[in-house]
């Protein structure tokens, strides 16, 4: 069990490249332009919102949605824009 459960935290590592997501190749060129190499710069960039990503040359609407997709179908936890956290 250990070792499934290894597989999976490797899987959903952070240092994960975006390479490895299985987006379009004008995606991936369009992040790795941006400097966006890997997943946690990626979530991270999601986590200022949709409006920050979708300013990257070349990463449109689509790919966003793409981007997303495979993300959380590989167990990734994707930021939200939380009402929770603004009226803390």
């Amino acid at each position: 069990m250990d070792t499934k459960k290894e597989r999976d935290a490797a899987k959903k590592s952070p240092e994960r490249p975006i390479t490895e997501l299985g987006l379009s190749a004008r995606a991936t060129e369009a992040l790795a332009k941006a400097g966006l190499t890997e997943v946690n710069q990626l979530l991270k960039k999601l986590s200022e919102g949709e409006a920050a990503v979708l300013a990257i040359e070349g990463f449109g609407q689509k790919s966003l949605i793409d981007a997303k997709k495979k993300l959380r179908a590989l167990g990734y936890e994707l930021p939200e824009a939380s009402t929770a956290d603004a009226s803390a």
